[in-house]
C-alpha cells in the first residue's frame, strides 16, 4: 500500500489506517514496516525533495523528542540545539523547511500533532510539500484532515499460515507431530502481521523439539 502511495506521488496528506487491533504493539510494528517502505521509495527514487523526513510520534507524544527526530534530519543534532525550548526548535525548524520542498512522514499517531506547535510548514498543492502518517484511529484521520486515506488490513487467516509455513520450512513442521500444532498456536497469536509471522517463523526455522 505505502508503495502505491508513493509511486502515485499525492498532492499534500496522506494517512495509512490500519485494522484497528487490541494489541497497539503489533500494530505499531505494521504500520512501521510500511513507514520503512515508504522511506525506502523516496530515497532510492529520484525526486526534487530537499529532505525526506521521518519521526516516531508513538503513544506518548512529546513534541520535543519529536522535534529532536526532525532536527536530527535537518542537521540540529547537537547538544546546544537539543537544549532549546519548544517554541525556539519550531522557528529553527520553520526557517529550513518553510522555502523548502519536502516529505515528512510520522509513524504511529495517537492524537492530533500540530504541526505549527513542530514547526512544519503546512504542506499543500503549492509548496509540493508531503505529509503522510499512520494511525489506527478514524478520529485521528478527521483531526488531522487527512485527504486521502488507505486502508491496510491484516492477512487471512490462510494466507497468514501460509506465510508462516514458508518461513519456518516443512522439515521442522513435519519433524513432530507437536511442532506443527504448535506452529499453527504461534500462527494464530500473530494476528495476520506479516512482520510478526515472518519473524517468528524464523525464529521457529530451527526448532526440532517442543520445548525449544
Amino acid at each position: 500500500a505505502f508503495e502505491k502511495v508513493a509511486e502515485n506521488h499525492p498532492t499534500a496528506s496522506v494517512v495509512v489506517r490500519l485494522e484497528e487491533r487490541p494489541i497497539a504493539l503489533e500494530s505499531s510494528i505494521k504500520q512501521t514496516t510500511l513507514l520503512t517502505q515508504i522511506n525506502n521509495k523516496f530515497s532510492t527514487t529520484p525526486n526534487d525533495f530537499y529532505v525526506v523526513i521521518w519521526a516516531l510520534v508513538s503513544k506518548d507524544y512529546d513534541v520535543g523528542k519529536v522535534q529532536d527526530r526532525i532536527g536530527g534530519n535537518l542537521g540540529f543534532s547537537y547538544d546546544s540545539w537539543k537544549n532549546k525550548s519548544v517554541d525556539q526548535k519550531a522557528i529553527d525548524i520553520y526557517r529550513v523547511l518553510c522555502y523548502k520542498k519536502f516529505v515528512l512522514l510520522l509513524d504511529d499517531l495517537w492524537a492530533r500533532v500540530d504541526l505549527n506547535q513542530v514547526g512544519i510548514p503546512k504542506p499543500s498543492k503549492r509548496n509540493g510539500s508531503k505529509l503522510i502518517f499512520t494511525t489506527t484511529s478514524l478520529a485521528v484521520c478527521g483531526e488531522m484532515e487527512a485527504r486521502k486515506k488507505t486502508k491496510v488490513d491484516c492477512l487471512k487467516p490462510k494466507e497468514a499460515w501460509k506465510l508462516f509455513q514458508d518461513k519456518v520450512g516443512d522439515e521442522t513442521l513435519n519433524s513432530h507431530q507437536c511442532i506443527q500444532e504448535l506452529a499453527k498456536q504461534v500462527a494464530k497469536m500473530c494476528g495476520g502481521l506479516p512482520l510478526a509471522l515472518i519473524t517468528m517463523g524464523r525464529a521457529m526455522a530451527c526448532k526440532t523439539t517442543s520445548v525449544e
